[in-house]
């Protein structure tokens, strides 16, 4: 599904009519069936971020980048020791993560 349907359903989901959700939007009820039906394709990002938070959902959802990612991570295949070091990465702080990274960047240059 692509994000026309996404927002469609979800708007249904909730039971929500076209109308509640355009004024939401400051949009015309023309524009949002336009936006459902894909006669406009192009949706401005600050319109799915105010689409994900009247649908209560997320922008992620909506365009389904989280299924995106599920995909990636089921072909994507690690070793243990790898799986390890990129926990604790995830787990780290900004300030953690960039100390990490320049200290990678300089082995990998010293290296090649």
């Amino acid at each position: 599904m692509g994000l026309k349907e996404n927002i469609k359903n979800r708007r249904l989901e909730l039971n929500l009519i076209l109308e509640d959700v355009s004024k939401r939007l400051s949009i015309s009820k023309p524009t949002l069936q336009r936006y459902e039906s894909d006669v406009i394709s192009n949706i401005p990002s600050d319109k799915i971020e105010r689409f994900a938070t009247i649908l209560e959902t997320t922008p992620e959802f909506l365009m389904r980048w989280e299924e995106e990612e599920k995909n990636l991570k089921i072909n994507l295949q690690l070793t243990k020791e790898e799986q390890t070091l990129l926990d604790k990465y995830n787990s780290l702080d900004y300030v953690g993560k960039h100390t990490v990274d320049i200290v990678l960047e300089m082995e990998f240059t010293r290296c090649n």
